[in-house]
């Protein structure tokens, strides 16, 4: 049918035994007495296909099928406006995540569209990734990264985070706090010890090198929402919290610690090592960090 060439129709009678196709079977089990697939065009040229089942004894008469015929270009639109609608929330969850997705695709396409929220916001970095192309090559290093966002968008969906974008060899993730900001920041930590204690098994023991990662983790009020310019938005947090937590990577980073926290979020783990007031970059006031252990998975 795709191919142009008509439609198809199987009478389940006693004398017609043959089964067409798989599903087939299963219909006569369930009592079906006829089956027609015919064409269902869409208004790009796209030929798509509508299936009926009928458990009237006698079937499908001419007169039904020519009733359904007449009325295939309505049905055909009226699918097309779903199948659309299914796509473009199915393209947005995938470039923009779920909740942000579903903003989109609810009418927040202007710039400045947005909520103020209250949110845990993580950085988390992949570390010697420039090392890791040259050593690796670009093939095999593409496909480290690949399983590196995989292992830390799985760990953000299990604890209530949403992934907002991959930056280069770094995910931006949110944690909303709804009505409960505790749960918010615990749901972040016990999201970035499970990515920092997992990386270790996209590694065998026979590899020479090993991937990990370093993660930044801030919770405060940020704008949740586009921002750019007439002609390209971009869905995403602003805001005090978002940058003190990228600044809380650049630490941990510069000086070798998996997890660099706020003190808030320290307050959710049993034994966190204070470092002091740090003095981030493009962050007015000194900040209270506290360097979260993990051991490797």
């Amino acid at each position: 049918m795709s191919r142009g060439l008509g439609g198809v129709r199987q009478r389940f009678g006693p004398d017609d035994l043959e089964n067409a196709f798989p599903v087939i079977e299963d219909l006569r089990a369930a009592g079906a007495t006829d089956y027609v697939a015919m064409p269902l065009r869409f208004s790009d040229g796209q030929t798509n296909v509508m299936t009926l089942t009928s458990e009237h004894p006698d079937g499908f008469t001419t007169a039904n099928l020519g009733l359904i015929f007449e009325c295939s270009s309505i049905i055909s639109r009226l699918f097309e406006v779903f199948n659309q609608r299914e796509n473009a929330r199915a393209m947005l969850e995938t470039y923009v995540g779920t909740r942000a997705g579903a903003r989109v695709l609810g009418g927040d396409i202007r710039r400045g569209d947005g909520d103020e929220i209250d949110a845990a916001i993580m950085f988390c970095d992949m570390r010697a990734s420039t090392r890791l192309e040259t050593q690796l090559g670009r093939e095999a290093f593409l496909d480290l990264l690949n399983r590196f966002f995989e292992t830390a968008a799985g760990h953000v969906a299990q604890h209530g985070g949403e992934v907002l974008k991959f930056i280069g060899d770094a995910v931006l993730a949110v944690f909303p706090a709804g009505e409960d900001p505790a749960e918010a920041r615990r749901q972040s930590l016990r999201a970035a010890c499970a990515i920092a204690g997992g990386l270790a098994e996209l590694t065998s023991p026979d590899d020479d090198f090993d991937c990990r990662c370093v993660i930044g983790i801030a919770y405060g009020n940020v704008m949740y929402g586009n921002i750019g310019s007439r002609d390209r938005l971009d869905f995403t947090v602003i805001g005090t919290a978002a940058n003190i937590a990228a600044r809380l990577g650049e630490h941990g980073k510069t000086e070798g610690h998996k997890i660099v926290v706020t003190s808030d979020i320290a307050a959710e783990h049993d034994t966190p090592v204070s470092l002091g007031r740090l003095d981030l970059h493009n962050v007015a006031d000194p900040v209270d960090g506290f360097a979260i252990e993990v051991a490797d998975g």
